[in-house]
């Protein structure tokens, strides 16, 4: 397919001495990329001063900042605007503070932002140039959530005798100190996977198991599995007899994923999916409330009993004894410190079940649906406490700030539910996903989606035959969108350079935002981002003039004037 032309060029006029130079680009066909509409990311591209480029854009319009500002007194790209060429190293950190304190604005209240700064040296000694501007930052409202290094395996050889070669460069994870307990991040994305994570243990070896309620409200309630059962959906069954003389049937979480099943949710207005909390944001002016997608319900119907095998009986070296075995490691002299291993906890207690809740719930949205019929009701979290028989309890059921969101709100538990559902009168919407309950097995393992990818990266140096000598090697910069920014968000860098970000933001089907001061390096930015929705020169007539002929004069006010030409 033939590519459309460029169509227009408008300039827009945003002061008496500066001006704004907007290029409409070609937008690649989609089926270029064997993409379809829905899968298209755009670039933009701005195209001049960092600040004045930052202040052009809205307000919390960028899911994840990613960047790395030129190095002090590293390269001279002779332009009285350029940061990185100060006298003194002090200004370059400040002058990096107030960019990113710009860029704070733009940031959305859930996005992340990454920092890569490189070591200098001054007079053979080391300056920390990297957490000197860290510790900054968090003085300016930024928190500090992690130091990743950034190991080069293949960082450039030194012929140096007199110190050893620096073979890494940090990389640090900020986001909003006002917002450091609501942000996005996807740590299972970079999950490393493991070989030992399975739990080979059957299902019938849980049997004299210890079993703890962790929703009783009152009461430690426990219990020991007398029984287990198989049903015909393969789904499995656990016979609980409780301390309280009472015995009930629970499902049992299998034992090799996580301890709750994730769910996505639908908006019964719009018909989107919601995944993920920092969705919920997207449907305030939708009407009624989304809906749980389920699976379907575990029935115990055509169910077998299941036997321990007496191979397994035989070949049990260390009997198990409600889960513990004969452990005679060096913790049993000094249990205090058992917290330092998980294998010791796991021999002194053993392995037992809890009583969980069975999916994972977006407390925010069971908080507004409460609140929606607490005032159809007409009634005050007082008068629920008092008819539920507590003090400053139901309170937290209709705020929206709980786990990672905060700490005042909470989710009634299974019997506060129904008890709360007498008094409101609400529908029956939300009573599987807050009520549904089942057995997870508490023993050591490993993350069933593969191990934490921990804050030390080993990623090689990707060499550039472009001209630009700083370029971010695009796995690290895939690791940090994949983490940092949602499914479709959008990604910004202030500080671009060859695009790098922009390239891979393309790769992984996110928009976005680059800022380079540089303009020799659009041709590379153009080159390496394929579908570039648009150009945006921000600065002097100096520096415009020098890019299009298309400029007019100067008017009487001192203004430039509105033009636009069309290309044919």
């Amino acid at each position: 397919m033939k590519k459309r032309q460029k169509e227009s060029k408008e300039y827009i006029e945003t002061g008496s001495k500066e001006l704004v130079l907007k290029e409409e680009l070609d937008l690649l066909n989609a089926s270029e990329k064997n993409h379809s509409i829905s899968e298209v990311s755009h670039v933009v591209v701005y195209m001049g001063d960092v600040n004045k480029s930052l202040r052009l854009m809205p307000e919390d319009s960028v899911d994840c900042v990613i960047t790395s500002p030129p190095y002090w007194k590293q390269r001279d790209y002779k332009d009285a605007r350029q940061i990185g060429q100060e006298s003194d190293y002090q200004e370059y950190i400040n002058n990096l503070v107030n960019t990113f304190s710009e860029m704070r604005r733009v940031l959305k209240p859930t996005g992340t932002f990454f920092l890569n700064v490189g070591y200098k040296y001054l007079n053979k000694e080391l300056l920390l140039i990297p957490e000197l501007l860290a510790v900054e930052l968090q003085k300016n409202g930024w928190t500090l959530l992690n130091k990743i290094i950034w190991h080069k395996p293949n960082a450039m050889p030194s012929s140096l005798d007199n110190r050893f070669s620096n073979v890494y460069e940090p990389l640090f994870l900020f986001v909003k100190k006002e917002s450091k307990y609501n942000y996005y991040l996807s740590v299972d994305s970079l999950r490393i996977p493991v070989n030992n994570f399975v739990n080979n243990r059957e299902p019938e070896e849980i049997i004299g198991f210890k079993v703890e309620d962790s929703l009783s409200k009152d009461k430690k309630n426990e219990g020991i599995i007398s029984r287990v059962f198989k049903s015909s959906n393969g789904e499995i069954f656990a016979h609980v007899e409780w301390d309280d003389e009472k015995s009930t049937m629970e499902i049992v979480n299998d034992f090799n994923k996580e301890s709750q099943i994730a769910v996505e949710l639908i908006c019964q207005d719009c018909g989107k999916i919601i995944k993920h909390d920092i969705d919920i944001k997207n449907h305030i002016n939708c009407k009624g409330f989304p809906k749980p997608l389920l699976p379907t319900i575990a029935e115990f119907k055509d169910s077998i009993e299941l036997k321990p095998s007496l191979l397994f009986s035989l070949n049990s070296s260390q009997p198990i004894r409600n889960g513990k075995r004969n452990y005679k490691g060096k913790f049993v002299l000094s249990p205090d410190n058992r917290g330092a291993s998980p294998g010791a906890r796991k021999s002194l207690f053993g392995e037992y079940l809890v009583l969980q809740r069975r999916y994972k719930i977006f407390q925010p949205i069971v908080a507004n649906y409460l609140k929606f019929w607490k005032n159809k009701k007409n009634i005050t979290t007082e008068e629920i406490d008092e008819l539920l028989g507590y003090r400053d309890t139901a309170g937290h059921w209709f705020r929206k700030d709980t786990g990672s969101w905060g700490r005042g709100g909470s989710i009634p538990l299974p019997d506060d539910w129904f008890k709360l559902k007498n008094i409101l009168e609400f529908d029956d919407l939300y009573d599987r996903w807050v009520t549904e309950i089942h057995l997870v097995l508490q023993t050591v393992k490993a993350h069933p989606k593969g191990k934490n990818p921990g804050d030390i990266w080993s990623i090689k140096l990707q060499p550039s035959t472009e001209a630009h000598f700083a370029t971010f090697p695009e796995e690290l910069v895939k690791r940090c969108i994949e983490a940092g920014c949602p499914e479709r968000g959008t990604v910004l860098d202030p500080f671009a350079g060859s695009g790098t970000t922009g390239k891979v933001a393309q790769d992984l089907v996110r928009d976005a935002i680059l800022i380079e001061l540089v303009p020799d390096y659009l041709d590379i930015i153009k080159k390496r981002c394929k579908n570039i929705k648009e150009v945006i020169y921000v600065g002097c007539f100096k520096d415009i003039q020098n890019r299009t002929k298309d400029l007019t004069q100067m008017d009487r006010t001192g203004s430039w004037q509105l033009i636009k030409s069309v290309r044919k």
